[in-house]
């Protein structure tokens, strides 16, 4: 017997696929780490992850079988009609907008920031260069907004955990082998709370990201910040008192280490994600004691 597949049983399988996930991408990034050293990985890191989640796609879902996680909870994937499997076209549209969508947004922004902040637009005027840099950060958040919004809304219905499933159709049944289930009425009524909490939490985020844009345009406008970069880079290469020393670029969000190095933000935490020690002296070092050093970069 069957029955549509409840929320908690698809988040503890999403769970259980996010934990198998991650094991794959340290196994890749320690295997190049080893191999090809710090700066390969840092260079090629979302490429590994982003093979590592294609190759485990691949290996269930675009195959036909069950991930490790809805095996874990016994529910299969049905089509909108709930009495046939995803057909082939199907499953792998479905990859590919999870794994893909999300590192093409990505890379898309990252390239055209990096463009822009270079001058490698020349053809752009300076306003339209300057209103592309100002949006990209808004484009970034417009993402995670989308995903916690999405969120929140499979939290109240229970139909759809990912928006690549939402977009193909795709639904959950639970084989529940002719037993008689308890009502979970209870149950949906805590998501549903849920629901509208993190819906709450998404408008408070929302409004104090916009007053904080806001003040920043004003500040800018008023001429209290800003001002020309005079010191990162000397004869077009950047100083050596700017460098991140795992990226090789200027540091973007300096923070640093209890033991006193400085990296990027994104370098640091995504080292840290794979070994928890200083690539400079190899001190132990936990992600949540790495401090953002704010108005480091404008000094």
């Amino acid at each position: 017997m069957f029955k549509v597949a409840g929320k908690a049983e698809i988040i503890r399988s999403q769970q259980k696929d996010e934990y198998y996930l991650t094991y794959l991408r340290k196994m890749s990034a320690d295997v190049v780490h080893s191999l090809l050293g710090a700066r390969a990985w840092i260079t090629w890191r979302r490429e590994l992850d982003l093979a590592a989640d294609l190759g485990y796609f691949c290996l269930t879902t675009l195959s036909g079988f069950q991930t490790i996680g809805e095996e874990y909870v016994n529910i299969i994937q049905v089509d909108s009609s709930r009495r046939h499997v995803p057909s082939i076209l199907r499953r792998l549209t479905m990859v590919l907008f999870h794994v893909l969508i999300p590192y093409t947004i990505r890379k898309g922004l990252d390239w055209l920031e990096r463009r822009l902040q270079s001058h490698g637009l020349q053809e752009v005027p300076i306003a339209t260069r300057e209103f592309l840099l100002k949006c990209i950060p808004i484009a970034r958040d417009l993402v995670l907004y989308t995903h916690r919004l999405h969120m929140a809304v499979f939290y109240m219905q229970g139909m759809f955990y990912q928006l690549a499933k939402r977009f193909n159709g795709v639904q959950y049944l639970q084989y529940t082998g002719g037993a008689q289930r308890v009502s979970d009425d209870s149950v949906s009524k805590s998501f549903r709370i849920l629901g509208w909490l993190t819906l709450a939490q998404l408008a408070g985020s929302a409004l104090l990201g916009t007053r904080a844009y806001l003040q920043q345009t004003y500040r800018k406008g008023a001429g209290l910040i800003g001002g020309s970069d005079t010191h990162s880079e000397v004869g077009g290469q950047v100083s050596l008192d700017r460098k991140c020393a795992l990226c090789l670029g200027e540091r973007s969000r300096s923070s640093a280490t209890p033991c006193g190095h400085l990296f990027c933000w994104s370098c640091i935490h995504d080292w840290c994600a794979t070994k928890a020690e200083c690539p400079l002296c190899r001190e132990h070092v936990e992600p949540h004691r790495i401090v953002c050093l704010q108005n480091f970069d404008a000094s």
